[in-house]
C-alpha cells in the first residue's frame, strides 16, 4: 500500500477551512482533519451552510465523500484534482448546499497509478 497527500477546502459564506490527510490507497479509512485545530469537519464547521468543496492529491487518482460517521449515510461526493493539473478553476467543486452537522466527516480514496 503507498500514501498520498491530500487536501480539501470547505468554502461557506464564513470562508474557506482547510483540511489534510495522508491518505493510505485503496480505503475510504482516511479522514481530512482541519489544519488549525486537527478536528473532523463536523466539528470544524458545525452549523454553516458548505456549498463548494475542494480537494487536491499529489499522484494516482482521489475520491472524496461527505458522511454522517454514525448512520453511515454518504451526504455528499466528488472527485479531487491533480496537482500540477490544469484545474481546479475558481468555481469548481461547486456541491448542493449543506448544513454541516457535528456527526459529519469528511474522507477520502486514493488509488496509486499502475
Amino acid at each position: 500500500m503507498s500514501t498520498n497527500a491530500c487536501t480539501a477546502v470547505a468554502f461557506s459564506a464564513q470562508g474557506g477551512r482547510s483540511y489534510s490527510v495522508t491518505a493510505t490507497d485503496g480505503t475510504f479509512g482516511n479522514r481530512f482533519v482541519d489544519d488549525v485545530g486537527s478536528a473532523q469537519i463536523g466539528f470544524a464547521q458545525t452549523g454553516e451552510l458548505v456549498d463548494r468543496i475542494l480537494v487536491t492529491y499529489t499522484a494516482g487518482s482521489c475520491a472524496w465523500r461527505l458522511i454522517d460517521s454514525v448512520s453511515q449515510i454518504t451526504l455528499r461526493t466528488g472527485f479531487g484534482y491533480k496537482v500540477g493539473s490544469t484545474g481546479p478553476g475558481p468555481y469548481e467543486g461547486k456541491i448542493p448546499p449543506i448544513t454541516i452537522g457535528q456527526n459529519m466527516v469528511l474522507e477520502t480514496y486514493t488509488a496509486a497509478v499502475a
